[in-house]
């Protein structure tokens, strides 16, 4: 006697899209999957899915079939099989889409074939973000009976050849208007899809920053604005009101420095651009040893050295001496995008607490963007591997899949760890955890806009949107693509100082002032200097930069002469890169032969008087 019974989700759980994982309770049934994701011109996806759902058994029949698809929006829902239509019903969550389906017929019998075939259109796995297309879907389920999974995804050819794909497709052909790139099993279970059309990214940026001085005496402050990093170069339009100076701290951030007078309020304008690179821009990097072992020391958030971290990492890494730093790296990414659950019910709270690693290892089910990245920091450095954080600006069009939750304005957090061979390297568990395993360890997006990098500290510096001290609903981050490309332009101004004129024979110091009046910071360069005459001691170049946009460097050079008689003119010639700028100079002797001849008569004569004087005293009487 054949039993009906309902396939479900519990039972049956093996879509692609799906972002959570439960294992079939029961080997009734296998599956076998050949999907095609047509992408047009619009980002519009429409997704086929040929299903064959195999019986193993005599006992059980289908009735049904229940699926999550990790998407948030779905329309155009069908099913069908060889008798018609199938009835659908559809449920859109927050971030997925629950849909069961009735089938026409029951087939009953072992190694008897259900072939039927699933449709919709979604939005969510297509972004495209100026001339940048970005195409990610979820990994495939490793349970439920999964059979075999096949994987077509159609692109315009419009959006030109692909940047990224990971991983790389068991084959890519170009056929009419269309790039077909296709994935197996094997691939779609270890990770999802991540492909990007477009090297680079571009955006506008105007921000706000409210500093207040609360002292009884004034105060030199400073606010970390944009900075150049390896995956992003960054242009300074304007800085208003004018800055004292600008500085480029341990962490890569640029420092604007304020002075403020007792119970000033002040508002700072900065605006610019920035370019984000698909690749990084650093070739054979390196990272100094003194800032290797404050990156992988403990901080206030990242407890590294806490009982349970230390407990957790063994746990996760087990006993695998021979791990590389990108093995260890990934055994904790996983486990903190699959241990943790983001709750977005915590955005609500104006005062948002931050709860740091240890606190949320007992808490998984409390976590934003802040406690994923604070448990891959902790877990990581205790792994004696470099990590930092990461605050800045991440488009997304749907957050659902992708949340911002930092504070209203302060976007979004994620982490980054050191790889010996490829330098720093971004990833962002969070969202891995909300879109259901789509791939953000191996290659970041294009979205990730870096606003301050927090390795020193686990609290500071603070990010553009965080400096308040009145209330209201002002937006202070306003950050938007832009089809404008931009090349950043240092521009040096030099300022040399010496005394008018110099006295020779004694040592004198000569200032440098060297002002980058770009928009772009100057790295690294030599700064030399030589002159005919003078004695220069520290004539051998020294390192001078970066120096960042708006910034000032400055330096003092040891003059001298040879003798105390000197009287020339000259000219000091300061070398920088590939430019030189000179400085008339003109040396006097502070003391001249026909002084020094008077001096010596005026000597002379004291001297004879005095003989004179001693000569004629009166004898004492005894």
């Amino acid at each position: 006697m054949l039993i009906r019974i309902l396939i479900l989700f519990s039972l049956l759980f093996i879509q692609v899209f799906l972002p959570r994982v439960h294992a079939a309770e029961k080997e009734e049934f296998t599956t076998s999957y050949d999907v095609v994701f047509d992408v047009g011109t619009d980002g519009i996806t429409t997704v086929t899915e040929k299903i064959n759902l195999k019986n193993l058994t005599s006992k059980y029949y289908a009735n049904e079939f229940k699926l999550n698809l990790g998407a948030a929006q779905v329309y155009g829902l069908k099913a069908f099989d060889a008798g018609g239509a199938m009835k659908v019903d559809l449920e859109q969550q927050d971030n997925s889409a629950a849909i069961r389906v009735k089938f026409n017929q029951q087939v009953a019998g072992i190694g008897k074939t259900l072939p039927w075939t699933l449709q919709f259109k979604t939005k969510d796995f297509v972004q495209n973000l100026g001339k940048v297309w970005e195409i990610r879907a979820p990994k495939v389920s490793s349970g439920a009976n999964l059979e075999n999974y096949n994987l077509t995804v159609s692109v315009p050819a419009q959006f030109g050849e692909p940047t990224l794909i990971n991983p790389t497709p068991k084959s890519q052909i170009s056929s009419g208007n269309k790039i077909f790139l296709t994935f197996g099993k094997d691939q779609l279970i270890t990770s999802g899809i991540s492909a990007t059309f477009g090297s680079s990214q571009l955006f506008d940026f105007d921000l706000t920053y409210h500093l207040q001085n609360n002292n009884l005496i004034p105060i030199l402050t400073n606010i970390a604005i944009p900075p150049d990093t390896a995956y992003q170069d960054v242009i300074i339009q304007r800085i208003e009101p004018k800055p004292l100076n600008v500085t480029l701290d341990d962490d890569g951030n640029y420092l604007v420095w304020f002075r403020l007078s007792r119970g000033q309020n002040l508002d700072i304008k900065v605006s610019g651009s920035s370019k984000l690179y698909a690749f990084s821009k650093v070739k054979n990097p390196t990272l100094d040893s003194k800032l290797r072992d404050k990156y992988t020391k403990a901080d206030k958030y990242w407890e590294k050295d806490h009982p349970q971290i230390q407990a957790k990492l063994d746990e996760i890494l087990g006993d695998n001496p021979d791990l590389n730093t990108a093995e260890k790296a990934k055994l904790i990414y996983q486990y903190v995008v699959s241990f943790l659950k983001y709750d977005p019910s915590r955005l609500s709270d104006s005062n948002i607490e931050r709860l740091g690693a240890v606190t949320v290892l007992t808490n998984p089910a409390k976590a934003v963007c802040m406690e994923f990245t604070d448990l891959f920091i902790a877990l990581t450095r205790a792994a004696g591997i470099p990590a930092r954080e990461l605050n800045g600006f991440a488009y997304t069009s749907s957050t659902a899949l992708r949340p911002l939750s930092l504070t209203k304005d302060v976007l979004h957090s994620w982490p980054q760890y050191w790889d010996e061979e490829k330098g720093w390297l971004m990833v962002d568990p969070t969202w891995e955890n909300t879109t259901g395993g789509v791939d953000y360890f191996n290659k970041l997006d294009l979205n990730h806009f870096v606003f301050v990098t927090k390795g020193l500290s686990s609290e500071g510096p603070i990010p553009a949107g965080s400096y308040k001290y009145r209330g209201g609903d002002s937006n202070d981050v306003t950050v938007e693509l832009s089809d404008n490309d931009f090349l950043g332009k240092p521009q040096l101004d030099v300022e040399i100082e010496s005394p008018n004129p110099i006295w020779a024979g004694f040592p004198m110091k000569i200032k440098v002032k060297v002002s980058n009046m770009g928009n772009a910071f100057y790295p690294t360069g030599r700064l030399s200097a030589v002159s005919n005459k003078l004695m220069l001691p520290d004539s051998e170049s020294r390192n001078m930069g970066p120096i960042p946009a708006f910034g000032t460097a400055s330096f003092d050079l040891n003059i001298k002469t040879k003798s105390l008689f000197d009287s020339f003119s000259d000219q000091l010639i300061l070398m920088i890169g590939s430019q030189s700028y000179t400085k008339d100079i003109t040396v006097k002797p502070l003391v001249t032969i026909g002084a020094i001849f008077l001096i010596g008569l005026i000597y002379f004569a004291v001297l004879g008087i005095n003989v004179y004087k001693i000569r004629f005293l009166p004898k004492r009487k005894h």
